[in-house]
C-alpha cells in the first residue's frame, strides 16, 4: 500500500514537471444568459436569508455544546439543539442549491455566507434557552416572511422561489415554533411546582 502511495505520488511530480499546474485550459464558453432571471432585491434577500440560517445553526451549536457539559448535564437539551443546529445549516444549504439551480452560484460560497460570532454561551436554565430558541425560530420566520413579500412583488414575481419558500420553509417553521412554545409551557409548570427536578425530569423527557 506504501508503494503504491510512493509511486502516485512520483507520478504526480513527473506529470507536474511535464505539463505544469493541473489547471483546466478550456475557455469557459459564452451562454445566453437570459435564464438567469433571479436578481437584485430578491437575489439579495436570498442571500441574506441563508445567513440567517447559517447564524441560527451555530447559536443551536452553542446551545447544545453548553447543555453537553459535563458541569451542566442535560442530554436531552444538548441532543435538541444539536438537532436543531443540523436542521438549520440543511435549511442554509438547501437555499445555496436553489441558487445554483437558477444559476446564481458563481462565486465562491465564502463570498456568500460569514461565520458568524456566537454572542451568547451559557443560560441559568432550560426555559431560558428555549426563550431563546423561539426568540431565534421567530427571527428567522420573519426573515422568510420578508423575503417572500420582496420575492412575489414587482417587478420579480418570482412565483416558483415563492411557492418553495411558503410551502417548505415557513411551514416548517411556524410548526418548530408551536413546537417550542408547547415544550416552553410544560416546562415552565413543571420547574413552578418540582424545581430543578422538573427541568431533570423534563429533561429526560426530550
Amino acid at each position: 500500500m506504501v508503494k503504491l502511495i510512493v509511486s502516485l505520488l512520483v507520478l504526480a511530480v513527473v506529470a507536474q514537471q511535464a505539463y505544469g499546474d493541473f489547471k483546466c485550459s478550456l475557455e469557459v464558453p459564452e451562454i445566453p444568459k437570459g435564464w438567469m432571471d433571479l436578481k437584485d432585491g430578491c437575489l439579495n434577500g436570498m442571500r441574506h436569508q441563508i445567513q440567517e440560517e447559517i447564524n441560527a445553526s451555530y447559536q443551536y451549536l452553542a446551545m447544545g455544546a453548553y447543555f453537553a457539559r459535563d458541569s451542566v448535564n442535560r442530554p436531552g437539551f444538548a441532543e435538541t439543539f444539536f438537532k436543531s443546529a443540523k436542521e438549520e445549516r440543511e435549511h442554509g444549504s438547501k437555499l445555496i442549491e436553489y441558487l445554483s439551480m437558477r444559476g446564481q452560484l458563481t462565486d465562491n460560497v465564502s463570498n456568500l455566507i460569514d461565520v458568524p460570532i456566537v454572542a451568547k454561551q451559557e443560560w441559568k436554565d432550560g426555559a431560558a434557552a428555549l426563550e431563546d430558541a423561539l426568540e431565534l425560530e421567530t427571527k428567522v420566520t420573519r426573515s422568510i416572511r420578508k423575503l417572500i413579500q420582496t420575492c412575489e412583488g414587482k417587478p420579480y414575481n418570482h412565483y416558483h422561489l415563492v411557492d418553495y419558500l411558503t410551502g417548505v420553509y415557513l411551514e416548517e417553521q411556524l410548526h418548530g415554533q408551536r413546537e417550542l412554545a408547547g415544550k416552553l409551557t410544560t416546562l415552565k409548570k413543571m420547574m413552578s411546582t418540582h424545581g430543578e427536578l422538573g427541568e431533570f425530569l423534563f429533561d429526560k423527557n426530550l
